[in-house]
């Protein structure tokens, strides 16, 4: 998700901020995806439901920018309500004692026009490890319906090594994978002075 915030800066165009910017992810137009393999058949899709966070973009020196974003584990959707029970559970992401998943840049570092890697610290099951996400600013300005406000809008992609935060269960060949990869679509918004 920092990634997000390099990319804002750096594609950002015309009215450039004299000081950075604050913005507030909208959660109603923010996705954090997921996918993982089961059994070598098939990727298993999911997505939380509930994610909130801040970015500060810094347009002038966009390595300067950062983003914090928190996933509520309960909000966790994969299109079967059993599934998510599990998923919730002491097994896997064990909501009930780890309620939250966070995300704290550390680092931006521009790739191209609108492209950055954003590292940063992700704490997962009450562990935390480093994550680089690849983002893509889209676009960074007013909406058609709301040409006055400012919004910066991202995709991001990435992947983790779910072993890297202790969660081994059911990781024998052919069971489910170690590897999550993870889709990003943010929108924020420039908040109110």
């Amino acid at each position: 998700m920092r990634a997000l915030i390099i990319a804002a800066a750096l594609a950002a165009s015309g009215a450039a901020y004299a000081e950075p910017v604050n913005y507030t992810l909208d959660p109603a137009h923010t996705q954090v995806a997921f996918s993982i393999d089961r059994f070598g058949f098939n990727r298993v899709l999911g997505r939380f439901e509930n994610v909130t966070g801040t970015m500060v973009i810094d347009e002038e020196n966009p390595a300067n920018s950062s983003v914090t974003a928190t996933i509520q584990v309960a909000s966790v959707d994969s299109s079967n309500d059993t599934r998510d029970e599990h998923i919730r559970g002491e097994r896997w992401l064990n909501a009930a004692q780890f309620p939250t998943i966070e995300f704290r840049s550390t680092a931006v570092q521009l790739t191209g026009e609108r492209t950055a890697e954003v590292t940063g610290d992700l704490t997962l099951l009450g562990q935390t490890h480093p994550v680089t996400l690849n983002v893509t600013l889209n676009n960074i300005g007013g909406t058609p319906n709301r040409p006055n406000d400012r919004f910066a809008g991202f995709s991001a992609s990435g992947s983790l090594s779910r072993s890297d935060w202790g969660s081994t269960t059911a990781q024998a060949p052919n069971m489910i994978g170690n590897l999550v990869a993870i889709q990003i679509e943010a929108l924020a918004v420039r908040a109110a002075n």
